[in-house]
């Protein structure tokens, strides 16, 4: 049975990952935007196609990364936590299908950065507000923006999403990043204890966290042949397996 603790070590050094490559992109963007932008109140990404071009290279750089770091990170922690030497193989089955892979939904991240940005810049063109405070005030107001000086005075119609919305780009890509390796470290458990025959496994609650899904799921045995998956963002339950047929 793997050490829950270490294995949360692993997944939290990622934050540090999601931060810097994060900070980076945002730099990078404001940058290009003051480069080669239209810097205007109505500020759009898609008004100049070389623009729009270049930015979305900016975040594909950003999935790329975040995801080779994801998987590096993974891979570190079976290396050094499991005799096991099958890695890709779990982290291909835990990264789901053509539609939902970790890459397409960092990509997704991605877009919503891009789409507050543009209203960030819009905003700092209107207040004279220089690309270096730009930077500043979107990394302090990434929980809520409408919680900011300037976000503060735009009417409630004049953006789609309305004032409920709130979306942490950083907070997200950082979760996508520590599920994919906590899936992958568990996935390869349950192979590894596959492959060395064992019967069942018990879920076993890995935090004090009051979760329902997971309390339904804890204490039961399950045959083996039942792949163990997390049921939700950073879900530390575990497996305890059992080589014994069930009595």
């Amino acid at each position: 049975m793997l050490d829950n603790d270490r294995l949360a070590r692993y997944a939290a050094a990622f934050k540090k990952d999601a931060s810097k490559e994060f900070d980076k992109a945002v730099m990078a963007l404001i940058s290009l935007a003051w480069e080669k932008g239209d810097l205007s109140d109505n500020f759009l990404w898609e008004a100049n196609p070389q623009l729009d071009a270049e930015a979305n290279a900016i975040l594909r750089d950003l999935s790329d990364t975040l995801a080779e770091k994801a998987k590096e990170r993974a891979r570190v922690a079976v290396q050094e936590m499991l005799d096991f030497d099958e890695f890709d193989t779990a982290w291909d089955q835990t990264d789901g299908d053509d539609y939902d892979t970790i890459l397409f939904r960092l990509d997704m991240q991605g877009s919503h950065l891009k789409d507050l940005l543009a209203i960030w810049i819009a905003l700092a063109v209107v207040n004279n507000i220089g690309k270096s405070e730009l930077r500043v005030l979107v990394l302090r107001y990434l929980n809520n923006p409408f919680t900011s000086p300037l976000w503060k005075r735009i009417p409630i119609d004049s953006l789609r999403w309305g004032r409920g919305y709130s979306r942490n780009v950083l907070e997200q890509l950082t979760l996508i990043g520590q599920n994919a390796i906590i899936g992958a470290v568990r996935f390869a458990e349950w192979m590894d204890a596959s492959e060395r025959g064992a019967k069942y496994y018990i879920r076993r609650r890995g935090s004090s966290y009051a979760c329902d899904e997971c309390q339904e799921l804890a204490n039961k045995p399950i045959p083996i042949e039942v792949p163990f998956v997390i049921p939700h963002g950073r879900c530390m339950c575990y497996a305890e397996y059992f080589f014994d047929e069930i009595v």
